[in-house]
């Protein structure tokens, strides 16, 4: 395990800008998973622990996004000539155009020369993020060698693909090196795609690496929400609850309204973990029940659990009369029940929806199953946009979506975070 101790004197240099003298964290060993972010004092719901800017950024440049936006400010361009005169084969504003930044980003590519400097292409934008990487100073490229990098199979191939768009691609072995280093960091704990980013907590739509932040620990529920300054992109990290001094100050890699099987899956796929937080080591999720359904024993009003062992396949328990059901059985009525609520998304009725979600849907489902939550939502978002045919009946279903929602989230030991916030004004709206 690399020395927390270098791993704080690092990320002190880089956030030297947010220098305080009497810091609410520090960079420890963690039961979790090697090293963590633990709080140095007690800190208040709301408060905030830290700040962090990130040491690289560039445009995701996803095949699916629109590529002309400007790879230094990221605002939207023109429908054409939005390319760099230079050819260097990066959209870029007349702005920033001008800049040092853009000129050390126009420099390196040029240099490896472009095979069409001219047509934006995803693979290159999105390489621009870890090239970047190169012109680092040796403090923070030892910065990027001591955060957590899964070198799977696969980190490789963003680089190699980057490599074929260009002539004379450098040899250099620790170009390579820095790079492909670079990607599994940020795949690690980077942000990249805002789906993989939990529902309580901002989105980000670009590409980064947050250092402090990179080293937090994941907890399905964590004491800790993030938000971000839109114009500098430097995030705040504040505390969701009361934490101890000395508490291990931990976020979430995953959705919060997803059961304990989904969360698994995409914690196992993704980051090579098996979490073992107290919500995953309960069947009933901290009796929040998001997993549950009905048993299938007609004679029996229970609700039935994954057992937590034998993941992602395991079997299911009834908590009233302790029949077993295989999870196939039980996947194949959660997708019954979950087309169902889909069926009626789709429809485009704002107003079947609500009196479905309302009065109806709870007799095949709990209305505390995560297809449900997820629905809610969506008529949340719908009636505070008020734009479509509801009364004030169904528009006052509103207020007791919003209040279920919440008391799940109280179940769950959340506290604050940017969800809760938007419920909390949607009620009073």
């Amino acid at each position: 395990m690399i020395c927390p101790k270098r791993t704080s004197e690092l990320i002190d240099l880089h956030l030297a800008p947010f220098k305080d003298k009497d810091p609410a964290w520090e960079v420890g060993v963690s039961k979790i998973a090697g090293r963590g972010v633990f709080a140095t004092r007690d800190l208040k719901r709301g408060e905030i622990i830290f700040r962090d800017m990130p040491l690289i950024i560039g445009p995701a440049a996803r095949k699916e996004d629109t590529l002309n936006m400007c790879t230094m400010c990221f605002k939207m361009l023109p429908d054409t000539k939005f390319m760099c005169r230079q050819g260097c084969s990066l959209p870029i504003c007349a702005l920033c155009g001008k800049k040092k930044e853009h000129k050390a980003d126009c420099d390196l590519l040029k240099s490896w020369g472009p095979n069409e400097p001219d047509v934006a292409n995803s693979v290159v934008i999105r390489l621009l993020c870890v090239a970047r990487a190169i012109n680092l100073t040796k403090d923070q490229r030892d910065l990027i060698y001591c955060l957590q990098a899964n070198l799977d199979n696969n980190h490789r191939t963003e680089v190699r693909n980057g490599a074929k768009c260009f002539k004379n691609f450098p040899n250099d072995k620790k170009i390579f090196e820095i790079m492909n280093r670079t990607v599994a960091v940020l795949r690690t704990n980077g942000f990249d795609e805002t789906s993989e980013r939990t529902n309580d907590n901002q989105e980000f739509f670009y590409r980064a690496l947050f250092p402090l932040f990179a080293v937090m620990n994941h907890d399905c529920v964590p004491n800790s929400y993030y938000t971000f300054e839109e114009k500098t992109n430097i995030m705040t990290a504040r505390a969701s609850v009361d934490i101890p001094a000395g508490t291990e100050i931990t976020t979430t890699y995953t959705k919060l309204f997803t059961g304990n099987i989904a969360r698994h899956l995409f914690l196992k796929m993704k980051k090579t973990f098996t979490c073992k937080c107290a919500r995953c080591s309960d069947p009933t999720e901290n009796g929040a029940f998001i997993s549950a359904q009905y048993c299938r024993d007609p004679n029996c009003s229970g609700m039935t659990v994954p057992e937590t062992k034998g993941m992602p396949h395991p079997n299911w328990n009834c908590l009233v009369c302790k029949q077993k059901s295989t999870n196939p059985q039980m996947v194949k009525a959660q997708d019954l029940a979950a087309g169902a609520i889909s069926a009626k998304l789709n429809s485009n009725s704002l107003k079947s929806l609500v009196l479905y979600l309302r009065d109806k849907s709870s007799s095949f489902i709990p209305d505390s199953n995560y297809a449900v939550i997820d629905a809610k939502l969506i008529c949340i978002r719908r009636l505070a946009a008020g734009k479509e045919d509801c009364n004030d009946e169904e528009a006052a279903t509103k207020v007791k979506f919003c209040q279920d929602i919440i008391a799940i989230m109280d179940k769950l030991g959340l506290g604050d975070c940017l969800i809760r916030t938007y419920l909390d004004t949607e009620m009073t709206k």
